[in-house]
C-alpha cells in the first residue's frame, strides 16, 4: 500500500514539474505550451489560439504571438495591451428579453446605430467617461475606427456572406454587436445585451 501511494506521489510529482516547465517556456518565449488545445478563429484580427492548462498562446494574422496566463486580461487584437484603458459599459432598464426592441440612436453618413430598449445609455471610457454618442461624434476618429475599438474587446461569434456583415459577443460583458455590411450597402449597427441575435429586419434584411 505504502509502496502504491509512493509511486502514485512521484507519479503526481512528475507531471506538477512537466506542467511547471511547459508554462514556463510558453510564456518567456511566448511559445505554444506542449500540452495544449487548438482553437481555430481565423477572424479579422486572430488566427488561432493554443490553449494550454495554465497559458493561452494567440496567434495574430500579422504573424506575431503573445502567451497569456489564464487569469491576465484577453487580447482580442494586439492593439489591445496599449490600450487597455479604453473600456466601455451600460445602464438598463429592467425589461423582459421578449419585449426588446431597437430603437435609433446615432446617425451619420448614411449609418444608423441601433440600441437595445433596455439599454438605458452605453457610456465609453478613455482618457474620460462619455456616451456613445459623443464618442462616435468624435471628430478626432472615424465612425469606423471608433466601432473597432470597441469590437476590438469583444470575440467574433459570427460573419455572414452578404459582403461582411459581423456579430461580436461578449458573455463577460454581456453585449452583442452587430455591424452589417451588405452587397447592397447596409452599414447598419446593433447593440444589445449578449443574448441578441441577427434577426429578420436587421441589416435591411
Amino acid at each position: 500500500m505504502k509502496k502504491s501511494l509512493k509511486i502514485i506521489l512521484i507519479v503526481l510529482g512528475v507531471l506538477i514539474c512537466l506542467i511547471i516547465l511547459d508554462t514556463l517556456q510558453a510564456k518567456i518565449f511566448d511559445n505554444s505550451p506542449i500540452l495544449k488545445v487548438r482553437e481555430n478563429l481565423n477572424n479579422s484580427n486572430i488566427n488561432y489560439i493554443d490553449k494550454g492548462i495554465l497559458v493561452d498562446t494567440y496567434y495574430y494574422n500579422t504573424g506575431n504571438k503573445k502567451a497569456l496566463f489564464k487569469w491576465e486580461p484577453r487580447l482580442f487584437s494586439e492593439n489591445s495591451e496599449s490600450n487597455q484603458k479604453f473600456d466601455f459599459y451600460f445602464s438598463e432598464y429592467e425589461e423582459d428579453y421578449d419585449t426588446i426592441k431597437f430603437n435609433k440612436y446615432y446617425f451619420h453618413n448614411n449609418r444608423q446605430i441601433y440600441l437595445a430598449s433596455n439599454i438605458k445609455e452605453f457610456y465609453v471610457t478613455e482618457d474620460k467617461t462619455m456616451n456613445l454618442r459623443t464618442f462616435l461624434a468624435n471628430d478626432n476618429i472615424t465612425l469606423d475606427d471608433a466601432l473597432k475599438k470597441i469590437t476590438d474587446k469583444l470575440e467574433l461569434d459570427g460573419a455572414l456572406y452578404d459582403g461582411g456583415t459581423k456579430v461580436y459577443k461578449s458573455k463577460e460583458k454581456d453585449i452583442t454587436i452587430i455591424t452589417c455590411n451588405t452587397i447592397e450597402g447596409n452599414k447598419d449597427v446593433y447593440i444589445g445585451n449578449y443574448l441578441v441575435s441577427l434577426e429578420d429586419g436587421m441589416c435591411g434584411r
